[in-house]
């Protein structure tokens, strides 16, 4: 199994032995993200759960965290919830500015609910 992690390296485990394979030739190993767009998504209506991205925005990883003011402190009054087109349970506090990253290969499949009209995230999409 292997797991991509911002900050970290791609390790896989021989589900056999539980040794962790290391990889030399180009073949095997990943490529890091070749380019980096992202944005703001405010959400007009309280409730009413938003694609993160309106077209399919094939990528590796997206980065999702609270908009911050000119001092890093979250903008929102209360919790962002993430997840998918049927359920939204990941809460991201206002303050959490260090956000979470997803590893999912489109950006469209992440939605948005927020708890205020106009409230939001700020996003980075690694593909």
């Amino acid at each position: 199994m292997t797991r991509r992690w911002l900050n970290s390296v791609d390790v896989e485990i021989d589900e056999a032995t539980g040794a962790i394979l290391v990889r030399g030739d180009s073949s095997t190993t990943t490529a890091p993200p070749g380019s980096l767009t992202g944005g703001m998504k405010t959400i007009a209506s309280a409730g009413t759960p938003e694609p993160l991205v309106a077209t399919p925005t094939p990528c590796r990883c997206v980065w999702i965290g609270p908009p911050c003011d000119a001092d890093g402190l979250g903008t929102n009054s209360k919790p962002v919830l993430l997840g998918d087109q049927q359920n939204q349970n990941m809460p991201l506090l206002p303050n959490s500015v260090s956000g979470v990253v997803l590893s999912i290969d489109d950006a469209s499949k992440v939605y948005v609910k927020v708890g205020i009209d106009g409230e939001g995230v700020a996003y980075r999409i690694f593909a």
